[in-house]
């Protein structure tokens, strides 16, 4: 039954206790409700610049537990609301807020970092950095063209995207596989009763969504008003049901949001129940969404200020330290990236205050030429170290993966390095080959492990990382490129049984090869490094992924690196490559064998100048940063 033609009808007894609600809607006592044709909430948990017209309302969530104050946005804890089951409900208590303290004629809500573009054609470029003006006419946040999407369609969407864990877009699953991955099953089983009991007529469609394969996320829509009331009070009442029923106490503070993830699948199985039942026109449009800017720091003034700090070392006296007084420092690397290992053996020897402290144990698997390890011999004495090269016995790691072109075998060699290493060594520092060092290693060396095998510092994508292979939400997954290891310990430990164990349990979501490994092997049991000690390509960039850091870990570590991974694909010795830290990388690969030859410095310096001019938002960037 439809009431012209699209509404949804007049409730019907016996269709579930929700469904009353929407033809009595009344202001709650001692609050004025909010009147307006078209009212969009933009939930906001947290300060941030805020998205504001006439139709688009910033809403604090969760305002009543008073851990901050969002200025200009409006409270979701006056009038009627229910702000206090923030921590269970998340963005719904807006929504909730919403239903009983607004009369419009659209309703709609969404994140304040992911938005609907409602602009006619589709921008180009869906992420954003910051809010401008630019940003408001590019996405269409303007009052006209919301009014305008809003009387094309009784419900607008985000697009439902196929649901796969990040970095398997081959592995789609379907919506409930994908959410016991994510969360716990049995909360969705305690769901589907909820349904079932009390709004039978719109299970089918949960069910349809469950079984499907493609979904849109954050509970984002706008609806006409007939539509928005319905759909609001079947998602309190199944909310309201679920929180009796359901037990988070136990739960981590992310999990613990049960009531925002359940939210998403039952506002999907909605706007398919509406699009059937009562023949909703529904639009998809666009969705845009906030990334971490890149911290405010100055490309040049970093460079330079590394080139000072090397240029300023001085070396010490060793004193009478033996053996003991050594620093191992670890690479694994086969014939083709000896060259790039050589910039970070020599950039590590030349900022180091003892030089002759540093022992490099090369892990290869007998595939580094005579002549270069002839060569890099007389690089790292010439420059005061030392240098041992362990030769690895591979043949038990080729069954382990290598999902992507630029890794090779030797990436798994320090989950074996502990049986190869001579006895004396019983601590190493672990370097990628892809790194430069600008701080002397000693200050690495000195950090105490407190008891934890392993130290590694937050990866730029650590989040969405943790929840594929189902972490704890205490431990931060680390990147592997820079990491301390307490070798003693490995040789205690049953590694091989071990790995073979997470392979078995967890292989088919294991993508970042040994470093998956490891941070499901030292899940909780990690020595957390500063973040300056792996400042990683992201963080002298926007960054669209979810790191493990915060914005201030992330300006500190920009600001001042101890040491430079250089994470991405495009590496400084690509001509593609405009990372700040590249010609860092060319002042000390110049000074190795492998130095690259005047024309080819020329060409390269040319590109790369001409690759930053036609970069836009790199010249905005540092358009900002002097003004600043």
């Amino acid at each position: 039954m439809c009431l012209s033609g699209h509404e949804p009808s007049s409730p019907d007894a016996g269709t579930g206790s929700w469904s009353g609600r929407a033809a009595s809607l009344k202001p709650w006592p001692d609050q004025r409700m909010i009147s307006t044709k078209i009212f969009i909430s933009v939930v906001y948990f947290k300060p941030a610049p805020l998205v504001k017209t006439a139709y688009l309302n910033p809403i604090q969530a969760g305002r009543a537990l008073g851990r901050f104050h969002v200025e200009g946005a409006i409270g979701d804890d006056t009038g009627k609301n229910n702000s206090h089951d923030n921590l269970f409900w998340s963005e719904l208590t807006a929504l909730y807020w919403m239903r009983h303290n607004v009369e419009a004629e659209y309703y709609g809500q969404m994140h304040y970092r992911r938005l609907l573009a409602f602009a006619g054609k589709k921008p180009r470029g869906l992420s954003f950095e910051e809010i401008s003006d630019e940003t408001y006419e590019k996405y269409g946040w303007r009052d006209d063209l919301i009014e305008k999407a809003c009387e094309s369609a009784d419900i607008l969407t985000p697009p439902a995207r196929p649901l796969y864990l990040p970095g398997l877009p081959d592995l789609v699953m379907t919506a409930s596989d994908f959410f016991a991955h994510q969360h716990h099953a049995r909360d969705m089983a305690v769901l589907e009763d909820i349904v079932k009991e009390r709004a039978p007529h719109i299970y089918p469609y949960l069910v349809q969504i469950l079984t499907g394969r493609k979904l849109f996320f954050n509970s984002i829509s706008v609806m006409r008003r007939p539509f928005f009331l319905e759909y609001a009070d079947f998602l309190i009442d199944m909310l309201e049901a679920a929180q009796q029923r359901i037990d988070v106490s136990g739960y981590d503070s992310y999990q613990s949001r049960l009531g925002g993830f359940l939210a998403e699948y039952l506002t999907c199985a909605y706007v398919a129940y509406a699009k059937s039942v009562h023949g909703a026109r529904a639009r998809e449009l666009p969705l845009t969404w906030g990334i971490r800017p890149r911290p405010p720091v100055s490309p040049q003034q970093v460079l330079l200020e590394a080139r000072q700090k090397r240029d300023r070392t001085r070396v010490a006296d060793r004193g009478d330290g033996g053996a003991d007084d050594d620093i191992n420092v670890a690479l694994a690397v086969d014939d083709y990236y000896l060259p790039h290992a050589a910039v970070t053996m020599l950039s590590a020897l030349k900022t180091s205050t003892t030089p002759s402290r540093l022992r490099f144990l090369v892990l290869n698997g007998h595939t580094i030429s005579a002549g270069n390890r002839e060569r890099l011999e007389g690089l790292v004495k010439g420059a005061g170290g030392r240098i041992d090269f362990i030769d690895i016995d591979d043949r038990d790691l080729r069954w382990l993966p290598l999902n992507r072109d630029y890794i090779s075998i030797a990436t798994y060699y320090r989950l074996v390095m502990h049986h190869y290493l001579p006895p004396d060594v019983e601590k190493v520092i672990y370097l990628d080959a892809d790194t430069v060092v600008i701080e002397p290693v000693e200050k690495l060396w000195a950090i105490d492990l407190e008891g934890h095998p392993v130290a590694g510092a937050p990866d730029d994508a650590g989040l969405p990382q943790a929840r594929r292979l189902r972490l704890d939400a205490a431990h931060r997954y680390f990147n592997a490129g820079v990491m301390v290891f307490d070798v003693a310990r490995f040789r205690e430990m049953p590694l091989a049984e071990a790995i073979l164990e997470i392979f078995r349990r967890q292989g088919p979501y294991i993508i970042s090869q040994d470093q998956d490994i490891l941070n499901i092997l030292f899940c909780n049991d990690t020595k957390e490094l500063p973040l300056a000690w792996n400042a990683g390509t992201r963080i002298y960039r926007s960054n669209a992924l979810e790191p493990a850091y915060s914005e201030k870990e992330a300006f500190e570590a920009a600001r001042f690196p101890a040491i430079v991974h250089f994470m991405d694909a495009k590496k400084p010795w690509h001509t593609k490559c405009t990372h700040p830290f590249t010609e860092l990388y060319w002042d000390y690969r110049n000074q190795t064998p492998w130095a690259e030859s005047a024309g080819h410095r020329a060409k390269r310096r040319l590109i790369q100048r001409v690759r930053r001019w036609l970069r836009a938002p790199d010249r905005r960037f540092e358009k900002r940063i002097k003004s600043s």
